[in-house]
């Protein structure tokens, strides 16, 4: 069988990231949906996947993506490809045919283009991909020389600009693709994009795009069901693509989740065999769940190899020594390589377990994870720095090789994403880490659900207290006295309830204190426009004081006086009748005394009050 040179996991980080880019905008190889019957034969060459986290777009969903898409793209036989083991090599004229299994992953970010707008909204992850291929990009990218300033190694907004794809570059993509051939040729990718232009474009476009360039196939990672957006009924769509390309069929091939199962993929969706479906709670990030998978499936090996090509359970996957001359010569650049994967990750894991000590989040796959990923960190610098010492985040100098700096790396992105928020406005932190669910409102737990409304709410996560947010909203709208900071923050959150189309929102908010204490602390608010939901809630309130031990109050530093007048101008609950006068008619904050309990915990708790138990 003829080898066909792809993009797999022996090469550089950010060579990968940028060929993954490039190819989604190839739409004349988009293929058809993935066969999962032994019955239908496999015509296309090359497979795209799209590997895509969850709304949130957090790191852990990022950089999941990232890295399910780097190992597991690879070159497969068609006679794998198939759910039956029953072999296909009469296909063809007797041959099997070598098909590329291209991942590429995406960012679920509708309204936010790759480059400097997400760099301005994920500034964490910038960090992290800076620190992760910084070290060794001189001479090209990989492997050459190390330049002595760390400011020099840098990765700018531009260049991640060309190799990060989001949802709303997708959709600009598909909808010039659908335009026609000569339509897209014209259209220039800029990072400066006009909507109204390309809508226009769009719905004035009189040709008809093909059954395989409508087609979406799709690995979820960190989360494991999809949207039911009105008038969609209860067709599953990705928001701000599914709407804008009307006639978008997603074929879902596989998941790996650790939040709980909403029995979306697990129990509707025919999977592929060539992808896992993964769904495991009580795991601290998904990007660990997404290491032991690859490692399970041979994917990501323990040892390094430049070898030109494995096998693993019937799959060929190539290396980049089948065409890339560097690596014949040198075993090093291939853990230089995993060590920028490997870096990648760590950043994600530790951020979401706070560095391996967030009781009650740390698992025994995190811990494996980690241990694995360290490993390979410290193979990466080895190879590299045999000679040089640079100082850069992440190493610290010594006798003979550098030594990884776990504590360092993870100081450097934590400051990151703690200090994410201070250039975005109001609307836009409460925005950043937003999940939205839409489900049934009970209003008595006993009753039966047939025929209730509908609710839809949203949990907004923080990494700054609630005071901070208080006196955000002051400066933004100008307010200048202490009596207009509760007005201030209503006027904002009915905005943003308002502008979601959301019945409720709760607003969750982690952070630490300031030194020398450094202690973590927890937050919960939650505002209610629908007074339908108002007794759901309080049944919320009742059950969440004992299980996320929830007491009336905020985190402050100096003054309980006013923050008691605070709270109690805050405060509000009314069943029917008198809102307030920002509309809302329920409104709560609370201090969260068991700090292990996150959105995974306390989402799933919100929902069952508000539909009763059912899913």
């Amino acid at each position: 069988m003829n080898r066909t040179a792809t993009f797999t996991r022996r090469t550089d980080l950010l060579r990968f990231l940028n060929q993954a880019y490039s190819s989604s905008h190839l739409l004349s190889q988009q293929s058809p949906p993935i066969s999962t019957s032994s019955s239908i034969p496999v015509p296309q060459s090359k497979c795209q996947i799209y590997v895509l986290g969850n709304p949130s777009a957090d790191l852990d969903s990022i950089i999941s993506a990232i890295l399910y898409s780097y190992f597991a793209t690879r070159v497969v036989s068609s006679a794998s490809t198939d759910a039956s083991s029953s072999p296909s090599s009469s296909r063809n004229g007797g041959k099997e045919k070598a098909i590329l299994r291209q991942y590429i992953p995406l960012i679920y970010l509708p309204d936010v283009h790759a480059g400097k707008e997400l760099a301005r909204l994920r500034p964490e992850f910038v960090t992290a991909l800076r620190f992760a291929v910084g070290w060794d990009r001189g001479g090209g990218g990989g492997g050459g020389s190390v330049t002595d300033s760390w400011e020099e190694q840098k990765v700018d907004d531009e260049e991640l600009g060309r190799c990060v794809l989001t949802t709303a570059d997708l959709k600009e993509t598909l909808m010039v693709s659908w335009a026609g051939p000569s339509k897209g040729r014209e259209k220039e990718m800029t990072d400066e994009r006009n909507d109204e232009d390309t809508t226009s474009q769009n719905e004035n476009n009189s040709s008809n795009p093909s059954e395989e360039q409508k087609n979406l196939n799709v690995m979820m990672v960190d989360w494991n069901v999809m949207p039911k957006v009105p008038p969609n009924g209860d067709v599953r769509v990705i928001e701000g693509l599914s709407d804008a390309l009307p006639g978008l069929h997603l074929s879902i091939v596989g998941c790996i989740d650790h939040h709980e199962d909403e029995a979306f993929v697990s129990r509707n969706i025919p999977l592929h065999p060539m992808d896992p479906c993964c769904i495991e709670t009580g795991i601290g990030s998904c990007t660990s769940l997404v290491i032991r998978e690859l490692r399970a499936a041979g994917l990501w090996t323990d040892e390094s190899s430049s070898s030109s090509h494995t096998t693993t359970f019937g799959v060929e996957t190539l290396t980049d020594s089948s065409y890339d001359p560097l690596l014949r010569d040198s075993k090093d650049l291939s853990s230089i390589h995993e060590a920028q994967v490997a870096k990648l990750a760590m950043a994600a894991i530790l951020v979401d377990t706070a560095n391996m000590t967030a009781k009650g989040k740390v698992s025994a796959v995190d811990t494996a994870a980690v241990q694995f990923l360290e490993t390979k960190i410290q193979a990466g610098i080895n190879a590299h720095f045999r000679d040089a010492k640079p100082k850069c985040p992440g190493s610290s100098s010594g006798k003979g090789n550098l030594d990884w700096d776990r504590q360092a790396f993870y100081d450097a992105i934590a400051k990151a994403k703690e200090n994410s928020v201070e250039n975005l406005t109001v609307l836009e932190v409460l925005g950043r880490d937003y999940k939205e669910w839409t489900d049934t409102l009970v209003s008595k737990p006993s009753a039966s659900s047939s025929g209730d409304p509908t609710v839809k709410f949203g949990i907004c996560c923080m990494v700054k207290p609630l005071s901070w947010l208080v006196e955000k909203c002051t400066q933004e709208s100008k307010a200048t006295t202490d009596k207009s900071t509760t007005k201030t923050l209503l006027k904002y959150l009915s905005s943003f309830v308002r502008q979601r189309d959301i019945d409720l929102v709760a607003i969750m908010t982690a952070f630490r204190t300031a030194e020398p204490t450094r202690e973590f602390r927890r937050e919960l608010l939650i505002y209610v426009l629908n007074h339908g939901c108002v007794s759901a809630t309080e049944r919320f309130e009742t059950a969440a004081v004992g299980e996320l031990g929830l007491e009336e109050g905020i985190w402050t530093s100096t003054d309980a006086d006013a923050d008691a007048d605070w709270i109690r101008d805050f405060s509000l609950s009314t069943r029917a009748g008198a809102n307030g006068e920002d509309g809302s008619c329920y409104r709560r904050v609370w201090r969260q005394k068991d700090v292990s309990k996150s959105r995974k915990q306390v989402a799933p708790l919100l929902r069952s009050t508000l539909n009763g138990g059912r899913h």
